[in-house]
């Protein structure tokens, strides 16, 4: 396999605009090369079959949100109870890119009720997900039990999903109140 990281990146992010795009049909290792203005063969050379392209992209999306988790709980500083408030409001308000990349995330996640192979990746990904989220809860002074967290993982996914898909009005959405209610509900 290639070993220049910087290529693999450039593939996988086009990868995401691609599922973002056009959907799981529409990635193909062709249409990643064209796309990124690479050589033909390029994206086959790193990922050999679909499955592995299509991992590899999963596994990027994931990589991506805890960036932007990282980044975003550096900037609201330590994680007390109005830390874990603050950063979960801003997650729930994505911007642009990050609108994106949980795009690319679901529609993955759709595809898994259609492709058999993927559901194991899939599992993976979404215990990884409600692992870290666990540690930054418990970095706020929680100690959640795992099914509460897998159903608040699963609560918040559904309304990212919902927002991404269904655009509320303006002024419709009150991301603070969501929080609000569920930090009391979940971790009181």
């Amino acid at each position: 396999m290639p070993t220049n990281p910087e290529r693999r990146t450039q593939i996988l992010d086009t990868a995401i605009d691609i599922l973002c795009d056009d959907g799981v049909g529409g990635l193909t290792h062709r249409q990643v090369d064209t796309r990124a203005c690479l050589p033909a063969g390029t994206t086959s050379n790193y990922f050999r079959t679909r499955q592995a392209l299509l991992e590899a992209t999963a596994a990027r999306t994931v990589d991506l949100h805890w960036q932007r988790v990282e980044g975003l709980q550096s900037a609201i500083g330590p994680l007390t109870r109005d830390g874990l408030r603050a950063l979960l409001i801003r997650m729930l308000e994505p911007e642009d890119q990050y609108r994106r990349w949980t795009l690319a995330r679901f529609e993955l996640f759709m595809e898994s009720t259609r492709r058999e192979e993927l559901r194991p990746l899939m599992k993976e990904l979404q215990a990884a997900a409600v692992k870290s989220a666990t540690l930054i809860v418990e970095a706020a002074g929680f100690t959640p039990t795992p099914e509460r967290m897998d159903e608040l993982s699963r609560l918040l996914n559904g309304f990212v999903f919902s927002n991404l898909t269904i655009a509320p009005e303006p002024g419709a959405l009150d991301a603070a109140g969501l929080v609000d209610r569920l930090l009391s509900a979940f971790l009181d």
